[in-house]
């Protein structure tokens, strides 16, 4: 990626170091100037293959949540088919019945659930939609019309900062894959853990049945059990970085956790908000929102046409002027 511009480069076309870049610096009345050509495209592609990236890592996050699905859904269906039979023999289950296989049925079942919202909860956003193109398409002719109308006849007077657009639009899309990623990896991350847990207690369970513990031996070993199985679970979910890079923060770019999508905390409140229906704090519109693409291509539109109405009617006061004046 490019570095910011350097103190000799402020003349030369581009966005001030100083400035914001999309509005410039303060009092400053002079025309936003485009983002320079080679800059743009090497940011651009560096976009590309971020997004594309975010795509695949979803994919595969999907891939694996159907594939434990699969497994779950055939290891339920031959525990009910075996325990069916077991039910219509001699054999005596009480002692299989213990908390430990209770709570192992029960989290491969809640494993199985979120397998299944693993699978569905995937939410991609990106590409142009019909009315961002209309909007592109129709400011760039009021751009021309207006710089045509005043004169300008540079060469980038056709240029309706359709780069700098594309390359917001692009942070945008990666920042909200990566908020969706996130929300994907701490679901199918707690999915893989509920189905080791599942398959500790399970055989915690048959051993304790096998060994013939009481009652209270065997809530004292669930405990146990419980608490170092929570313990490995936290400590694994938790395992998701290394911490930021620090040895170049001044000259460098934070850059996105393309596997994990964001860390566990972000994870969490992201998920509340995908359940809650609304968007993190992180995520809320800035001070000044853009209208809806469709409002703003409508609003555009108008605007295009009261123009040009107002243009007629300037020519025609004009010409009824002139023949006035030819007739005095």
């Amino acid at each position: 990626m490019s570095e910011g511009p350097s103190g000799d480069e402020e003349s030369e076309p581009g966005v001030a170091a100083d400035s914001d870049p999309v509005h410039g610096s303060e009092g400053d009345s002079a025309p936003r100037s485009d983002i320079d050509p080679a800059v743009a495209a090497a940011a651009r592609e560096e976009l590309r293959t971020t997004f594309t990236y975010q795509v695949e890592r979803l994919r595969e996050i999907d891939t694996k949540a159907i594939e434990i699905l699969k497994a779950n859904l055939v290891l339920i269906g031959i525990v009910v088919t075996g325990g069916s039979i077991v039910v219509q023999t001699e054999f005596d289950l009480g002692g299989f019945l213990n908390p430990f296989t209770l709570a192992g049925g029960v989290l491969l079942l809640v494993s199985t659930g979120l397998a299944a919202v693993t699978y569905t909860a995937s939410d991609l956003r990106g590409g142009l939609s019909i009315a961002d193109v209309d909007a592109v398409i129709v400011a760039e002719h009021e751009r021309t019309r207006v710089e045509g109308a005043a004169g300008d006849a540079t060469t980038e007077s056709t240029s309706p900062g359709f780069d700098e657009r594309l390359l917001r639009s692009y942070a945008e899309w990666i920042d909200y894959n990566a908020r969706v990623t996130a929300v994907n990896d701490l679901l199918a991350t707690v999915t893989v853990l509920l189905v080791f847990l599942a398959f500790v207690y399970v055989v915690a369970g048959v051993a304790v049945g096998a060994a013939g513990l009481s009652a209270a031996e065997s809530w004292l070993s669930f405990a146990v059990l419980t608490v170092l199985g929570g313990g490995f679970t936290w400590i694994a979910a938790h395992m998701d970085h290394l911490g930021p890079e620090t040895r170049h923060a001044a000259a460098s770019f934070d850059g996105v956790q393309l596997s994990k999508g964001a860390d566990r905390t972000e994870a969490w409140s992201s998920l509340l908000a995908m359940l809650g229906r609304e968007p993190p704090v992180e995520s809320s519109p800035s001070a000044e929102p853009s209208e809806p693409s469709e409002e703003r291509v409508e609003s555009e539109r108008k605007e295009d046409v009261e123009g040009k109405e107002e243009s007629e009617r300037k020519e025609e006061r004009e010409q009824r002027e002139d023949a006035e004046s030819d007739d005095d």
